[in-house]
């Protein structure tokens, strides 16, 4: 096989909310990697016990980045391999520098969805990760978890989102923020040193795999990272073209199974 590892975002690209299903064929490809001995790793900017169940309940086993590579997890025993994220302080920098634009903060803790107030973007992505947040202040519950603050999100008009996430990336270039979207009403904040490019080179060194023997795939903005570096990296069809510009290649749509058509170019029937 080309590739021996073979990493893949989930929203878009594997799976999909809110019924979060991956279709049996893609299954069969991947048991069909496995089974060749190839390693098959999830890398989602989803929170670590929501993505844990959805692959457990599909059989996957191994490990699984989450949080946008900020924790990284044995799926069977559950032992954290890596922890990362925002420190406090950059936290409420980032909550900061998004005040006033209209988004709705919400933020992870070790296994809790907390949210700055209810609304329908609000309860449309509790729908879609199927956790259901506690309604408290943002900023309190920042400086109350204090280092390693899992992730911060915001909700809301998916044109206010793109603005801010181009606006903010343009104030923080190359500083210790990045902000992304992995959904069109969106935004994250992360911290760049420990996003998913961080991730896969964790994971490459956890299984002793060369870098230029993995496969990454992912659609959205937070997946830049995923995709650019001595790596094969590859943009879902129908993702954003932002991601389709830095890719070295680009596959079919999400409806045409992009892991099962790149599981089978490289790693099965060649």
């Amino acid at each position: 096989m080309k590739y021996q590892l073979f990493i893949s975002d989930y929203d878009g690209t594997l799976g999909l909310a809110p019924r979060n299903n991956i279709d049996s064929e893609t299954l069969d490809a991947i048991k069909k990697f496995t089974d060749k001995g190839g390693i098959f790793v999830v890398c989602t900017g989803r929170e670590t016990s929501s993505i844990m169940r959805i692959l457990k309940a599909h059989g996957l086993e191994g490990v699984v980045a989450s949080f946008q590579g900020a924790r990284i997890t044995e799926i069977q025993s559950g032992r954290v391999i890596f922890n990362g994220g925002l420190d406090a302080k950059t936290a409420l920098e980032a909550l900061d520098a998004v005040d006033g634009s209209g988004l709705t903060p919400i933020a992870y803790g070790e296994s809790e969805l907390y949210v700055q107030e209810t609304n329908p973007y609000v309860e449309l992505y509790e729908r879609a990760v199927n956790l259901y947040g506690k309604v408290t202040d943002i900023k309190e519950e920042v400086l109350r978890q204090g280092e390693n603050v899992s992730k911060i999100c915001w909700l809301g008009d998916e044109n206010v989102v793109y603005d801010v996430e181009k606006r903010l990336n343009e104030v923080y270039k190359g500083k210790r923020l990045k902000f992304n979207s992995g959904a069109k009403c969106l935004l994250e904040a992360i911290n760049p040193e420990h996003g998913k490019g961080n991730a896969v080179r964790i994971i490459a060194d956890h299984y002793g795999v060369p870098l230029d023997k993995i496969l990454a795939v992912g659609d959205s903005t937070n997946d830049v990272d995923l995709i650019v570096g001595p790596w094969h990296g590859v943009a879902v069809g129908d993702g954003r073209e932002e991601l389709k510009k830095v890719a070295k290649e680009v596959t079919v749509p999400f409806n045409e199974k992009p892991v099962k058509v790149l599981l089978e170019k490289y790693c099965i029937n060649d």
